[in-house]
């Protein structure tokens, strides 16, 4: 049997490249330059910003590291995986960018290609500074629009270090004619027991930071201010979209609500930049960037010991804002049932994140099946609208829409609504 994910070597804008590909999703990753994932397309369209100026450029160590300033950082864009927290004042925080070993060294690459299957990790170099090697390991599914990143620190000094895996992607805020692309936004679920929803890291409070009506969900519209927020987001998922194209970029990671996470609480961190844009310090940027930033709990590793994160990207086509995510798609439009003379009418909008069929479920208080529609194929290349009429058994007291894969097995719920 050929195999439905591929892990090929490519030229990729000069540098030696993998991408990984399902012939839904591509992801390439380009270890030469900091272990980057490069670029991750859902059909044809791209999320990842590429820096259209350092293309296929190699640079010395002396010339990563500069001054040590970020005017002398190769901001490649793709993304990457970085130590917080971030700062200058001591051996807790890591000073960077730039940095020639973690962020820009090269990494070794390792792939592995099964029939239904490909992955490819990514492992830096030794870096004294920090005391880490960071690992990257990133897996296709056939399918599915999932791509799972198990990112790891290794403790490689004969101290005990803290950290937290942070990860960051920058995506790309531009129009088709290459200007500012203002409908660009990242949902991000709040903490409603916190007394703010985020908390200013660098600039000032601005109109790119906006709640999305009366729900816990706040929703950063790109307008190409200079500034970074931090959320303390216990939902575990991220959404990005560019409202234009109609794309979405779900990431989804663990919470853990009794750990200590960096930046006061920090689950999720947005940086914003543009060309030519004020700042508080001296920055070039290379173009409309909008970073959506994840971090773990800040780990204590003995010397020789592992922490690691799963963070799964998922990409849909699906109208925006994005309000919930699941396992196997995203909501546009929540699942409502209305019931009328014994009739309900069925109605959501959503993303899939696997190609199969699609399927409501009538369901007595026991979870026994009562009735069920068919809706047809699923992808996500396209949206899932819903609306549908079903007639009622007066047992029903739970009505959900599932995903199926090609054989028919169940992979799980899309939404669920409760009678």
């Amino acid at each position: 049997m050929p195999p439905t994910v591929t892990a090929d070597e490519i030229d990729f804008h000069g540098w030696d490249g993998v991408r990984l590909s399902n012939g839904i999703i591509d992801a390439v990753c380009v270890p030469e330059i900091g272990g980057r994932l490069m670029q991750f397309s859902l059909g044809s369209h791209d999320y990842l910003f590429v820096n259209p100026e350092l293309l296929g450029k190699r640079f010395t160590f002396e010339e990563h590291a500069g001054d040590g300033t970020i005017l002398h950082w190769k901001n490649y864009g793709g993304a990457k995986t970085w130590p917080a927290p971030q700062g200058w004042d001591g051996e807790g925080q890591w000073p960077g960018p730039p940095d020639p070993v973690l962020d820009s060294g090269p990494y070794a690459l390792e792939t592995n290609q099964e029939v239904s299957a490909a992955a490819l990790l990514m492992t830096s170099p030794p870096d004294a500074r920090s005391g880490l090697r960071i690992r990257r390991l990133l897996r296709v599914d056939d399918a599915s629009s999932r791509l799972k990143l198990d990112l790891s620190f290794e403790n490689i000094s004969e101290r005990a270090i803290r950290w937290s895996i942070w990860d960051v992607a920058q995506m790309v805020c531009s129009a088709v004619d290459g200007q500012l692309n203002d409908d660009c936004w990242l949902y991000i679920p709040i903490d409603p027991a916190r007394e703010r929803p985020y908390e200013i890291m660098f600039g000032d409070d601005n109109s790119q930071y906006q709640m999305h009506g009366e729900s816990a969900l706040l929703a950063v519209q790109y307008q190409g201010i200079v500034g970074k927020i931090g959320v303390h987001s216990p939902a575990g998922w991220i959404a990005f979209a560019d409202r234009r194209a109609g794309f979405a970029l779900c990431m989804q990671f663990p919470y853990e609500p009794d750990a200590e996470y960096p930046d006061n609480g920090a689950t999720v961190e947005c940086w914003t930049e543009s060309p030519g844009a004020p700042s508080p310090i001296p920055i070039r940027s290379p173009g409309y960037i909008l970073e959506a930033e994840l971090l773990s709990p800040l780990f204590t590793l003995a010397p020789g010991k592992v922490a690691s994160q799963r963070v799964t990207w998922s990409a849909a086509y699906c109208p925006a804002p994005i309000v919930d995510v699941t396992d196997v798609g995203c909501a546009h439009e929540p699942l409502t049932v209305d019931v009328n003379g014994g009739w309900a009418r069925i109605q959501g909008a959503f993303g899939c994140f696997l190609a199969g069929r699609g399927e409501i479920e009538c369901l007595d208080e026991a979870g026994g099946l009562v009735g069920k529609i068919d809706l047809g194929p699923v992808s996500p290349l396209r949206a899932l609208h819903i609306d549908a009429y079903a007639k009622l058994d007066s047992a029903t007291r739970l009505i959900r829409v599932n995903i199926l894969d090609a054989d028919g097995t169940y992979k799980g719920t899309l939404a669920s609504a409760v009678l």
